[in-house]
């Protein structure tokens, strides 16, 4: 069985105990730390986002994007709930407390993969990708391209506009139009740049899930 989450229209998304493809164990150390601003559902959707952008970019590297975008945010878990919203999206206030769930997040991520005894050159280059997905705009390599795309582009999906719009207090039309403003200015690749259309395309039809998961109403 897998986890719901709430969507913003009331009902819920039944997500995968973890994504495909992704390690196990990574995964699996990472979920207690997923459990807050709904990063369950972004890292499970950003994951399929980095797989389809692998199989573009077989110079990348899939042990080191897919560690990388699992683990990105489970920073947010040391930063209290009521701060988090005013250091992401639209109009980013607090970016100090932005930094610190990068940071926090470095530290997390090393604990893991160190206790999983990963590749320690694969950790290092993972967490120089994780210090800065938010806060350092310029990519360092095409495994950070891939990732900073990866994490951006859920947002672009039913289940991101619906739970995004919600929780910044902005109508959903009003919301995609600014979506659709960013995509040249946010996404690295061409590639992602496409799917951020289509993806956006396939919001403006669809509320709440996308292909992948099962939408599903609770009382």
């Amino acid at each position: 069985m897998g986890r719901h989450s709430k969507l913003a229209n009331g009902g819920y998304l039944e997500i995968k105990s973890q994504p495909d493809s992704v390690d196990d164990e990574i995964y699996r150390k990472a979920a207690p730390y997923l459990d807050t601003r709904q990063n369950h559902v972004h890292v499970s959707l950003s994951c399929d986002f980095a797989r389809r952008l692998l199989a573009l970019y077989p110079k990348a590297d899939e042990e080191i994007v897919l560690p990388a975008i699992v683990l990105h945010d489970v920073g947010w878990k040391m930063v209290p709930e009521e701060r988090q919203l005013s250091a992401f999206g639209p109009s980013v206030k607090d970016k100090k407390t932005q930094g610190i769930h990068e940071t926090e997040g470095v530290k997390i991520a090393e604990e893991i993969l160190t206790l999983l005894n990963y590749d320690k050159e694969k950790i290092l280059e993972i967490l120089s990708i994780i210090d800065g997905h938010d806060t350092r705009l310029e990519a360092l390599s095409v495994n950070d391209q891939l990732v900073k795309d990866a994490d951006k582009l859920w947002r672009f999906t039913p289940a991101g506009v619906d739970i995004n719009h919600a929780r910044f207090g902005i109508p959903r039309d009003s919301y995609m139009k600014w979506l659709d403003t960013v995509i040249e200015d946010w996404l690295f690749t061409p590639e992602a740049k496409k799917m951020a259309h289509e993806a956006l395309a396939d919001a403006k039809c669809n509320s709440g899930a996308e292909k992948i998961w099962k939408s599903t109403s609770r009382k």
